[in-house]
């Protein structure tokens, strides 16, 4: 099941349930607001909105399932080019999951073309991964804490440990006023941070497809279906919503996710607004997986500020020819 994938590794963390040199991949954190934070996992996205936006995030995950806190942070800020045809941005995601920390690092620019229909546009993400290791926190059958920390495992630490690798990505975006559609591939050089301890942790590629349509029930009130599919190439994990935007400024909405019954992981409702380029979002998910009874759901709030950044109109030169006065 993709959603536990994160979960389970923390758990595996918190209990140090293996004796091996690799420990494996975490999966991209999880976001309820996938539709209004699209620079997270798509670097075409950057310059879409045709202003400088600057976004903030913050989810804490299956609330008191695990003594150590496992919740995620996002801050970015991306702008068009309009001379460029292109679109800038960077994104900074820090991922705490029991006794693991992944802090993502990606600078990402696009190419933009316009058509009657919308607009495409295709970009990258370069960046850096960057991974601490708490080994206090960790704790291993064979282990004796009696007397201070020791795992009796020669590939865990006891105090932090820091890894660093390489990260790039690649993504296709089109949008109109009506709607969007985009997929990247994130991790695409599935890159492998080393720890000083000789303990190697691999991040897996993943695929990521997105997409919505805006009905216009009335002038004051409309509807956005949109679904979020992320996969590992292995699992599989989706996400269905409905947002509403009443009187133009007032947001709310339903989401589920999941695909089938190995996947299905929550409901959550979300509400929100908007004032003067300003957008505040929040969302509570109720857990309805097998996990229901260790957890009291996961909670999200995520910020945006837009400021204008249109085009600059030439004025036409005039040439005054007295013949035509």
């Amino acid at each position: 099941m993709y959603f536990l994938n994160k979960i389970l590794i923390a758990l595996l963390l918190l209990s140090a349930l293996f004796s091996s040199e690799k420990l494996l991949a975490q999966n991209e954190p999880q976001f309820t607001h996938y539709m209004f934070n699209k620079a997270i996992f798509n670097p075409a996205y950057a310059g879409s909105n045709d202003a400088i936006e600057i976004n903030a995030l913050h989810r804490s995950q299956y609330v008191n399932i695990a003594s150590t806190a496992i919740n995620t942070q996002f801050l970015g800020v991306n702008l068009p080019i309009y001379k460029a045809s292109s679109g800038i941005g960077i994104s900074i995601v820090n991922d705490l999951a029991g006794a693991l920390r992944s802090t993502y690092v990606s600078v990402q620019y696009n190419y933009r073309k316009k058509f009657k229909w919308g607009n495409v546009a295709a970009g990258a993400g370069v960046g850096f991964m960057q991974a601490g290791l708490d080994g206090a926190k960790l704790r291993a059958p064979d282990g004796d804490y009696t007397s201070g920390i020791n795992h009796n495992d020669a590939y865990l630490p006891t105090g932090i440990q820091q890894a660093i690798a390489p990260d790039f990505s690649l993504g296709i975006f089109l949008n109109n006023d009506k709607w969007f559609a985009g997929v990247s591939v994130n991790h695409l050089a599935a890159s492998v941070a080393k720890f000083q301890s000789g303990l190697k942790l691999n991040y897996a590629r993943n695929i990521l497809v997105s997409g919505g349509y805006d009905i216009k029930v009335s002038k004051r009130f409309s509807v956005m279906p949109s679904v979020f599919l992320k996969s590992d190439f292995k699992k599989v994990q989706t996400d269905f919503a409905v947002t509403a935007t009443i009187v133009h400024n007032l947001i709310t909405g339903v989401s589920f996710r999941g695909n089938d019954r190995n996947s299905i992981d929550a409901v959550a409702v979300f509400a929100g607004f908007t004032y003067k380029g300003f957008r505040l979002i929040y969302s509570y998910d109720v857990n309805i997986s097998t996990l229901n009874r260790f957890n009291s759901g996961s909670h999200e709030v995520s910020a945006a500020y837009l400021i204008s950044y249109g085009k600059k109109e030439r004025k036409p030169l005039i040439y005054h020819n007295p013949r035509f006065l």
